[in-house]
């Protein structure tokens, strides 16, 4: 997949290590969607509403409201999940209600852990199924902000699991039809995400490795928070000459006078920028060789606070990628 064939899939999981930023991602791949005029719906599944405050909106929960024009958010839990299933299923909201009640769930995922993550994929699959009366697809993308990598390949196989242990009925059916989604990759891929850091880059390409024995289709590695060079080369081999006096006469040319203390610290901020840039540049290189996938870069922001008008810029650079 290319770049400007980033937003084609109808669903796209969003994993990375934690602490790289993948909720991030997944809310600023959701913008640049809506932004190019394809109604979007964000999804969570952790429970963690990330996006009520990264959106300063109401809570997130299992009712899909729309947000942001083109754009909908969407909490999914497991109780809510087996509720509507037994609802749709059986039609049985009275029993759905006494089940949810009786902590039916966590005995569920106590004995087939996989369980829990069947019943929230399974209702990411029904948003990506549901059809308008007109028979249009009621979404053109999802975007699923899934567990961390760390977990992710078990989420993924949930369902798999889940057609091993039940041979027939409903659950089984339903498990199937997760599967399909998953691995048909007209409907899906997944991006992960990673900084130009040493162990975000080994856990990433061992996470691409495992989610290819899942079967998923990997889309673009999404690189967050890269650094733009401040130094050309000429500056670069410039600022390599400098010690403390040189410092000191060159910011006096601007009429700033810098103590002995001043141009030792300056010196070692554009130090470890350069050595920065040089650590970025080897694991972007790994990252292509080893990977052979195409990375889309996002910007490092130097805002004290993210939020929307951040996230807005982010969405930003996506579309300009496509």
């Amino acid at each position: 997949m290319e770049l400007e064939n980033l937003l084609d899939p109808r669903l796209i999981i969003v994993t990375g290590k934690g602490g790289v930023g993948k909720s991030t991602v997944a809310a600023s791949l959701a913008l640049a969607a809506a932004g190019t005029g394809r109604r979007t719906c964000l999804v969570e599944v952790e429970g963690r509403q990330t996006f009520s405050r990264l959106f300063s909106t109401q809570t997130w929960d299992f009712s899909e409201r729309e947000f942001r024009p083109g754009l909908w958010g969407l909490s999914v839990d497991a109780d809510a999940s087996l509720r509507e299933y037994l609802e749709m299923f059986y039609g049985a909201r009275r029993l759905s209600r006494i089940v949810t009640n009786s902590s039916a769930v966590e005995f569920a995922t106590t004995a087939a852990p996989g369980i829990k993550d069947v019943l929230l994929i399974g209702k990411v699959k029904e948003v990506e199924r549901r059809r308008d009366p007109d028979g249009r697809f009621h979404y053109d993308l999802i975007v699923l902000d899934a567990p961390p990598t760390g977990r992710i390949v078990n989420f993924l196989r949930a369902p798999d699991a889940t057609t091993e242990l039940v041979n027939i009925g409903p659950i089984r059916d339903q498990a199937q039809s997760v599967i399909d989604m998953l691995l048909d990759p007209q409907r899906t891929n997944v991006h992960l995400v990673t900084l130009l850091e040493e162990m975000p880059v080994q856990e990433t390409i061992d996470s691409a490795r495992a989610l290819d024995e899942v079967g998923v289709t990997l889309g673009p590695v999404v690189v967050n928070r890269v650094l733009s060079p401040r130094f050309d080369d000429t500056t670069r081999k410039a600022f390599e000459g400098l010690d403390v006096a040189a410092t000191q006469r060159v910011v006096a040319k601007a009429d700033v006078e810098l103590t002995d203390q001043g141009a030792e610290a300056l010196l070692r901020i554009g130090t470890l920028h350069l050595h920065r840039l040089e650590l970025q540049e080897r694991m972007r290189g790994i990252l292509s060789r080893r990977l052979r996938l195409p990375l889309l870069e996002l910007p490092y922001l130097w805002d004290e606070h993210f939020g929307a008008d951040e996230l807005a810029h982010l969405a930003e650079v996506v579309e300009e990628s496509l």
